[in-house]
């Protein structure tokens, strides 16, 4: 299952400690923990991957706040401007598999009790049954703030949207309503189904929005020129308004929206604070002080709120804190300490502004391990530096020295200079800048980039496991649950993407010190050079590895070449190798025209569904191997398994779906133009690779692809075998038959077991590996 975490804002809800840039679900509110790790925590048990939604500026939060989760596989959606929550699950939903479910939650909420997970439990039930699912709690006070659902037993009646205090009285005394608390359940095809046949303008808003997001390492951007054209509006009123498969979970856990300042009395804020501050004759008087450098005092107040900020102060009577909003924006003046925190987050870490004055400005900076503050200078100031824990790789005017506790750098006004962390526990320096300017204005940046685990004298791992990405397609099967021990919930299997860094779909490092890492950022970890210096001026990892059950005929398609893909997709075109691990008797591919064919007829027999008669029908076989280039109109028929070796891009034009709807009713999407724009209409005489097979003592080799794009090798070892790689390229390796082991053979790394549908990845090595066992791999290198 995975879970879709809302977490953006505008953070002026609990001013002073929340800001604009520093929204409250970050605040550490709870056992110095924010609400958004509170979330994740709290949801780890059910779900295998986490989609964080927020804004663009609170990326390098997420980021940091996540880093406390060993083995965590995330990605973050992006936000340039926020849309309201219809965008906000839709989007990640497109990139989702229709039989996926997905639990939503936001991240102002604190959630305690173990009825948190029979409420789970249960919603799951509902959403496997085809119901979309929400959350409900009591009521316990009216508000005006919340939505209410009219409930009985755990049908939904109705829905209704922020009522006035009036109406929320006479809910509570029906007895017969509830809190809409904000999560939701669902599989993807239900939502998709539902946002179609209700809101079908912005279903289409969204897909056209989906069609020009941006990939940004291990995220997804949305800028505000893509979601102009995406209504903001919630997701009760485009989907849950209307309806009628919505259910409720009555939930009896306790709940708290952290909606105000008055709210927090539910968090453990104020008592850590308590040694700071002093209340003499109050009575119905809160302080919470987050100044650790002053001590409040209240003399005879009644019904105050006080907040205590470093750089603002909050005095309010309780209950008023609503207001805050009207007097932010009724007080343009207090836009500086509205927007800014005294805590800034970056990609490297945080630095936390501890004095500030025109002429001066004192920091705390906080660097990650295998972080880098990038080369830059400055052309006002000069700065003092002072190691306080942690080691640095401070390179100055291009000398590289390494600090330790207690060393003291001068940065002189004008040097380029760079800091990396090149410890295992996080590097913490207090910097003293001085000069005519010390804002973040005046600084010159150099190009530069992070440290890999080679710079920073990590071992590379020779080798790591993989975990598939999986896609359930309306063709697809069962038999790489049955053959291959697949696991997920999907009940059937179409592709398992098991060497993948492509954002539609990535595999996941599922041993090692990275275990739990999307393959896309463990890439970044162990740097480009690992790779192989035939990958170093590509752009993308080059190639993705997949294991296809085809019950059913795949929709007749072609792929464009890389020249056509950059300009129309972003991205590359795609050649690839099939390799027939199965075929049932009398199964068949289709694999180019039989005949010089024009645009107009193939076109004509689309719509005459005769399109298949002009193809080629090819007999397969288990072992055969086919090489299927780009603008070859193909298909794969029913009842063959296949391994797949492409270039690393998922640019198909589908062309004919022989008139099939998916299990929630709809036909997909067809791309004819495109298609006719890029197919080769030239008479194709398919061809079934051929090589020899080479005999060793205890194995057999056998060549099954040699292009541009990679080389593929078939092994089948019989005992053991001893492969000697150059550094020319990584390593991919697949079995898809038997089970084996793979280790140095000098010893010096521990043995990995592998067997039939299981990956590896192995970074550029000179290295001789030593394979055992008796089994049949597949082994692709570019």
């Amino acid at each position: 299952m995975k879970c879709i975490v809302l977490a953006g804002g505008k953070g002026d809800r609990l001013w002073p400690l929340s800001r604009k840039s520093y929204p409250k679900q970050f605040i550490k509110l709870q056992k110095n923990h924010s609400m958004f790790q509170e979330t994740i925590s709290r949801n780890l048990p059910f779900c295998d991957e986490f989609v964080i939604v927020t804004n663009k500026e609170y990326r390098y939060i997420v980021e940091n706040q996540l880093s406390v989760f060993q083995g965590l596989t995330h990605s973050c959606i992006l936000e340039e401007t926020g849309r309201k929550t219809t965008a906000a699950i839709v989007l990640p939903c497109m990139q989702l598999p229709l039989s996926e479910i997905v639990l939503v939650v936001p991240t102002d909420q604190l959630v305690e009790g173990e009825e948190y997970k029979d409420a789970i439990l249960r919603a799951k039930e509902l959403s496997k049954e085809g119901y979309l699912v929400t959350l409900g709690m009591d009521i316990e006070e009216p508000e005006e703030r919340f939505g209410y659902l009219h409930y009985q037993g755990e049908d939904v009646l109705k829905f209704a949207e922020k009522p006035d205090k009036q109406t929320a009285a006479a809910y509570l005394e029906s007895g017969e309503y509830l809190v809409n608390s904000g999560a939701f359940m669902f599989q993807v095809g239900t939502m998709m189904q539902e946002l179609k046949k209700y809101s079908p303008e912005l279903q289409t808003a969204c897909k056209n929005a989906y069609k020009k997001k941006k990939y940004m390492k291990n995220s997804v951007l949305y800028t505000d020129s893509v979601l102009m054209n995406v209504p903001a509006v919630s997701i009760e009123k485009s989907v849950f308004e209307n309806t009628t498969r919505a259910k409720v979970v009555h939930c009896s856990f306790r709940w708290k929206d952290i909606g105000s300042l008055e709210d927090l009395k539910a968090t453990e804020l104020q008592a850590a604070d308590s040694g700071r501050q002093i209340l003499y004759q109050c009575e119905e008087t809160e302080i919470i002080n987050q100044c650790s450098r002053s001590t409040v005092v209240a003399n005879g107040l009644q019904g105050i709120m006080v907040v205590n900020t470093p750089d603002a102060v909050y005095v309010g009577r309780k209950g008023e804190s609503d207001a805050l909003k009207a007097i932010i924006q009724e007080n343009p003046q207090m836009s500086t300490f509205v927007e800014s925190s005294r805590l800034v987050y970056r990609a490297w870490g945080s630095y936390e502004l501890v004095a500030d004055d025109p002429s001066y400005r004192v920091k705390k900076i906080l660097i990650h391990p295998g972080k880098t503050i990038y080369a830059h200078s400055h052309r006002y100031r000069s700065e003092h530096w002072s190691v306080v824990t942690g080691t640095a790789r401070i390179d100055l005017d291009g000398i590289s020295q390494t600090y330790e506790m207690g060393d003291a750098i001068n940065v002189g006004q004008g040097m380029v200079h760079q800091v990396s962390n090149i410890g295992m526990t996080p590097l913490v320096i207090v910097e003293v800048s001085v000069g005519e300017n010390v804002t973040e204005d005046d600084m010159i940046s150099v190009e530069s980039r992070d440290l890999n685990e080679i710079d920073l004298g990590y071992r590379l791992e020779p080798y790591v496991k993989l975990q598939p990405a999986f896609k359930d397609y309306l063709w697809g099967g069962r038999r790489l649950k049955e053959i291959y021990g697949k696991r997920c919930e999907y009940d059937t299997i179409a592709e398992s993407w098991e060497l993948s860094a492509h954002a539609e779909g990535q595999s996941t490092v599922a041993s090692g010190r990275h275990k739990g890492m999307l393959f896309g950022e463990y890439l970044e970890k162990i740097g480009k050079e690992s790779l192989g210096w035939k990958c170093q001026s590509l752009v993308d990892f080059p190639i993705l590895v997949k294991l296809i059950d085809a019950k059913e005929p795949l929709s007749v398609q072609v792929h464009p070449d890389s020249e056509y893909a950059l300009e129309m997709e972003s991205e590359y075109g795609k050649n690839e190798m099939w390799y027939i691990l199965d075929a049932e008797p009398g199964a068949f591919i289709y694999c180019g025209f039989k005949k010089h064919v024009s645009k107009e007829e193939v076109e004509e027999r689309i719509r005459e569904n005769t399109v298949t008669e002009i193809l080629n029908k090819v007999p397969v076989a288990s072992g055969d191997v086919y090489f299927i280039s780009a603008g070859t109109v193909h298909s794969i028929g029913s009842g063959i398994l296949i391994c797949e070796i492409q270039q690393s891009s998922a640019c198909t034009y589908r062309m004919y779906d022989y008139g099939r709807k998916d299990r929630f009713g709809n036909y997909r999407e067809l791309h004819i133009q495109k298609a006719l724009d890029v197919m080769d209409l030239c008479p194709y005489t398919p061809q079934k690779f051929e090589s020899g097979v080479e005999k060793g003592e205890q194995y057999e080799s056998r060549l099954l692809c040699c292009c541009k794009y990679f080389i593929s090798t078939h092994y089948h070892i019989m005992g053991e075998m001893e492969l000697a790689f150059t550094e020319e390229s990584f390593t991919s390796m697949v079995c898809i038959k038997g089970k084996g082991k793979i280790g140095l053979k000098d010893g010096d790394a521990e043995e990995m077991v592998f067997q039939a549908g299981e990956s590896l990845f192995l970074p550029k090595s000179e290295k001789i590996f030593r394979m055992t066992g008796d089994c049949e791999v597949i082994v692709t290198r570019v």
